[in-house]
């Protein structure tokens, strides 16, 4: 069963874990970092004033339990992109999309001052994005070019208001991943960090915006899934992520989930963005990644926690994967 939090609820909580040391925050000017190490979420979440109204917040976490929260949006609350790059959470926004899921791969775009919403987080892995725009800077940027703005956005070349709406853009180009993935790992500090973010934040803005503009017609969806459906593809993930040096079969998968495999493999991908076995290599890389990072442990130590037969294996892996062998990942990662 899903525990759901109220606002009151949360803020106690919140409060709880500042005083027991399991949330911590700190801040500056232009910077607000978060540290989780709870039951309900273990890393970090950033919030990061780029310029004048423009901000980029940055996800990095693990959920070990299903949980979810009600809230309602400030009036204020501007106009947001995300980008999700693994996990995802199923969404209810009152009065807009009462049933919604955020898909690994894929980019949004919405508006929604003072909506109320439940948003429930599934275990595992998130890694996203979010860049809020006020209206006042999309003004600024478009000043001279507002015909090349969406026409979704049109409405805010005249004021601060504009009708409410939630948009799932599409999947994420490749372009628009690369871009997710420098801003999650960049590799500067002080003044360079923040105008890499600036600069790498715009081309994202201006990569969506371009998708949407080029979309001639609406995303097509390949499958509809029916909630309880959702929820036994999030289960499906979370058996191989608890299985990860030893995977179920496919057909052993659907069946321990109650799906028939054509169902499991076009939801996972729908979902997901990724097939089955796809988006285990890929968690498998990322679990690398934050093990080579994170521990003392040796190339050879990390290949056999995560199943593989041998270190070799292991390494043509993650060289196929992101283009360097482990132990120089390893080294340069420990030297920034």
């Amino acid at each position: 069963m899903t525990i759901i939090f109220t606002e009151a609820d949360f803020d106690e909580l919140w409060q709880e874990g500042l005083e027991t040391g399991k949330i911590a925050c700190q801040s500056s000017d232009s910077e607000y970092i978060e540290t989780w190490q709870h039951p309900l979420k273990k890393g970090l979440i950033q919030v990061m004033n780029l310029h004048p109204g423009l901000y980029l917040q940055i996800g990095n976490y693990e959920t070990p339990i299903t949980w979810g929260d009600e809230g309602q949006h400030c009036e204020s609350f501007p106009l947001t992109l995300a980008f999700i790059m693994a996990g995802g959470c199923r969404e209810q926004i009152y009065g807009i999309k009462e049933d919604n899921c955020e898909q690994a791969g894929e980019s949004y775009l919405f508006f929604l001052p003072g909506t109320r919403e439940i948003e429930v987080h599934p275990t595992g892995l998130l890694q996203n994005i979010r860049i809020r725009v006020e209206s006042h800077l999309l003004r600024t940027l478009s000043v001279g070019q507002e015909e090349s703005l969406p026409e979704l956005l049109q409405s805010f070349l005249e004021g601060d208001s504009a009708p409410l709406f939630h948009q799932d853009v599409g999947k994420m180009t490749p372009a628009m991943q690369l871009a997710v993935r420098q801003i999650i790992h960049c590799p500067y500090q002080g003044m360079m960090r923040r105008v890499y973010l600036e600069a790498k934040t715009l081309e994202l803005i201006a990569l969506q915006f371009s998708q949407i503009v080029e979309s001639n017609k609406p995303k097509h969806q390949s499958i509809n899934l029916k909630r309880d459906e959702c929820d036994r593809i999030y289960q499906a993930r979370e058996i191989l992520i608890n299985n990860l040096c030893n995977p179920p079969s496919l057909i052993e998968l659907a069946r321990q989930v109650r799906l028939n495999e054509r169902k499991l493999k076009q939801g996972f991908r729908h979902v997901f963005g990724n097939t089955v076995f796809g988006y285990l290599r890929d968690y498998q890389m990322q679990q690398a990644q934050d093990l080579l990072l994170d521990s003392n442990m040796t190339v050879a130590g990390v290949a056999a926690t995560l199943g593989y037969a041998s270190p070799t294996a292991f390494c043509a892996a993650f060289r196929r994967k992101f283009g360097i062998n482990p132990k120089a990942y390893q080294i340069a990662g420990r030297i920034f």
